[in-house]
């Protein structure tokens, strides 16, 4: 990964946590167009747009996991062996 993909790579993990381009443009005060063309990499990301991006990001993860990540109180793990629910001989 190159440094100047980052900021793109931000953008479009924040537009997942907020739940779409209008919504996260909503969070930082921009024009979903311009957003779609930072994403796109048509024009670099303003440094300030990232500090934000990046500012929504780690409030997001603090508060909640991202979606598809296995708890981590299960080790990581996705499937358990021997729990309730299964046949026992």
């Amino acid at each position: 990964m190159r440094n100047s993909d980052v900021p793109m790579m931000t953008l479009r993990r924040a537009v997942e946590w907020c739940g779409g381009i209008d919504a996260l443009g909503d969070a930082l005060n921009v024009q979903a167009a311009s957003l779609e063309r930072w994403i796109a990499g048509e024009e670099a990301v303003p440094l300030e747009v990232f500090k934000q991006a990046v500012g929504l990001l780690l409030e997001a993860s603090a508060t909640r996991p991202p979606h598809g990540t296995p708890d981590s109180s299960d080790g990581g793990r996705t499937h358990r062996r021997g729990g309730r629910g299964g046949r026992q001989h």
